[in-house]
């Protein structure tokens, strides 16, 4: 899926076009919300979710409401690193935004890895 324009200059602060206020603060909010939850809360499934909206992947955004141990949750996040890795390499290259990117990055993964691990603790069961 190709992540829209507004969305790659949206992630990045400093880029060639202005933010609006509203834009500024969403996204920002989200990424200071996400910073504050544990992994695998149902808190981050929602920001996760909202991101994915953000983007414009509805169908990423709908089974990221799975259980953290699912398939379906696993490949959402998949698709979410996609989006995001992918808005990363077609933004306007800004040291904050991609310190922005970076972590949401590094933080999908950290949720991934943890979707696996719970996946197989309940299987050992």
């Amino acid at each position: 899926m190709r992540i829209s324009r507004v969305a790659t200059v949206l992630l990045f602060a400093g880029s060639a076009m202005a933010w609006t206020l509203p834009q500024k603060i969403g996204i920002y909010s989200l990424i200071q919300k996400l910073a504050q939850q544990k992994t695998g809360s149902i808190e981050e499934h929602i920001i996760y979710g909202k991101l994915a909206v953000f983007l414009g992947d509805m169908p990423t955004a709908a089974k990221l409401s799975n259980a953290l141990e699912s398939p379906q949750f696993r490949d959402a996040l998949f698709s979410l690193l996609s989006n995001v890795n992918t808005v990363r390499s077609e933004a306007i290259s800004d040291p904050d935004g991609v310190g922005n990117i970076d972590y949401l990055v590094d933080r999908i993964r950290k949720t991934y890895a943890e979707s696996i691990k719970v996946f197989f603790s309940r299987w050992q069961r």
